[in-house]
């Protein structure tokens, strides 16, 4: 591996970044109309992931969203109030408390994530393109309109 970057790896890199940002404007931008915060949504989309109902228990969230878990106890906390998840006791541990998608929690991920993967459909060939160039360092610089 080349300690220097070519003129190519770096327009790469900048197009790749600059790429990642606008999916997260749009992202957030999207999250907002609907009257929540990127990391409201982000918990919501983990909680669908993670595990099916009853759903993951708050320290797995709390990792997943790389938060400390008393962050985590309040970001459900306010998703809770919005009536968007429900808490539940653990069935074999009742310490343990799991989070899961109410109906309405689910039905605004599900419209939320359309309009992500439908967006994602448009920007991942650049995307592709720029982690070519950047893993494949001999790619031709794109001759695209730069950034």
């Amino acid at each position: 591996m080349t300690a220097t970057l070519t003129d190519g790896e770096y327009y790469a890199l900048a197009q790749f970044r600059h790429l990642i940002r606008r999916f997260l404007h749009f992202s957030e931008t999207a999250v907002h109309r609907v009257g929540l915060e990127p990391q409201q949504h982000q918990a919501l989309l983990a909680i669908r992931a993670l595990d099916p109902p009853p759903g993951p228990p708050i320290s797995k969230l709390a990792t997943f969203l790389l938060l400390r878990h008393h962050s985590a106890v309040g970001l459900v906390d306010r998703l809770e109030s919005r009536g968007l998840v429900i808490r539940t006791r653990g069935i074999d541990d009742r310490r343990e408390v799991r989070v899961c998608l109410t109906a309405s929690g689910e039905e605004l991920l599900e419209r939320l994530s359309i309009q992500h993967r439908d967006e994602l459909r448009i920007a991942v060939p650049a995307l592709v393109q720029a982690l070519s160039t950047l893993l494949e360092p001999q790619s031709p610089l794109p001759t695209e309109e730069r950034l």
